[in-house]
């Protein structure tokens, strides 16, 4: 038994599919299954059953899940206490998108001048997208992102997820007193993302099947759309931890929807192959950091992801 079979075993109870915990975790279906065979051969019970809807966990196996999954939080957090703080010097260049500098970004900072008060960061905040390509072009070390490179040189470690709502201006007059159908959203203008975007293909996931006005794009991301959204041009989708402000004040109103909208998952991204331990460092900082978000929050509007860490088989 090893970190890695009890990461796999989280990925598949989350996923439910052996092709979608092999996307994530880049080994093959045999490897998933070699992994919770030799779990089940050496615990004595069977952890998954085959249903409908994919790979279910047994009674036992959702003990050992619930288990599993704080073993793998204790040796990541282990893994960072054994970096000397003292010895951790240097500067960070971190990306991250507009969503999580008023709500997970405070947590890190704090917790990153306790923990490694030598380590200086430098931060550009922009849509995930350029984001990435700043990744991947050496100019940035880390990101704290909704969208990522499917590219096994990076690792990816989950932070948290965030509940999405439609929100408006009580000045654009939706009717709220009943849940609205996708096609009377489709009635008003929607305040969408740049095209191309994950953000956006998420809005056009949401009206697929009816014909949607044109949205307002803002370029800036959540924070921009939120401003528009207030200023009573339109519909947005925006993550209902980052307009609690707005709702209390009564400039935005949450809308009853009869069709959820999709979470959104967030996580921090960097390369394996730096030459620092800093990016790894505040990467598990940053999971810290989001988890005393999510305390903070309504659980029904964020909450913290199964951890993992990508690796080779």
């Amino acid at each position: 038994m090893n970190i890695r079979f009890l990461e796999t075993v989280l990925w598949l109870a989350k996923l439910r599919t052996l092709k979608a915990t092999a996307e994530q975790l880049y080994i093959t279906h045999t490897a998933i299954s070699s992994r919770i065979a030799a779990l089940e051969q050496d615990l004595g019970v069977k952890l998954f059953e085959k249903s409908g809807q994919g790979f279910e966990p047994t009674p036992e196996g959702i003990r050992f899940i619930e288990e599993a999954g704080q073993i793998v939080e204790s040796y990541h957090r282990l893994r960072r206490v054994m970096l000397d703080p003292s010895k951790l010097r240097g500067s960070l260049r971190i990306g991250l998108v507009t969503t999580l500098t008023p709500t997970v970004f405070p947590y890190l900072v704090k917790t990153l001048r306790e923990e490694y008060p030598h380590v200086s960061l430098s931060v550009t905040v922009d849509m995930a997208d350029r984001l990435i390509k700043d990744l991947k072009g050496g100019r940035l070390d880390l990101l704290l992102t909704s969208s990522w490179p499917q590219d096994p040189s990076y690792e990816i470690v989950p932070l948290c997820s965030f509940a999405m709502g439609l929100v408006a201006s009580p000045t654009l007059g939706v009717d709220v007193k009943n849940p609205l159908a996708v096609e009377q959203l489709a009635n008003y203008p929607f305040v969408g993302y740049p095209s191309g975007t994950d953000s956006q293909m998420r809005v056009e996931s949401y009206f697929s099947g009816v014909n949607q006005v044109a949205g307002v794009h803002a370029t800036n991301g959540s924070y921009g759309n939120v401003q528009l959204a207030v200023a009573g041009l339109g519909i947005s989708a925006v993550p209902i931890v980052s307009v609690k402000a707005e709702l209390a004040q009564g400039l935005l109103v949450l809308l009853p929807t009869v069709k959820r909208y999709t979470s959104v998952h967030y996580a921090a991204i960097f390369s394996k192959d730096g030459g620092t331990e800093i990016p790894r460092a505040v990467a598990s900082l940053a999971r810290q950091a989001a988890a005393s978000f999510c305390e903070a929050v309504d659980p029904a509007h964020a909450w913290q992801d199964q951890p993992t860490h990508i690796s080779d088989q």
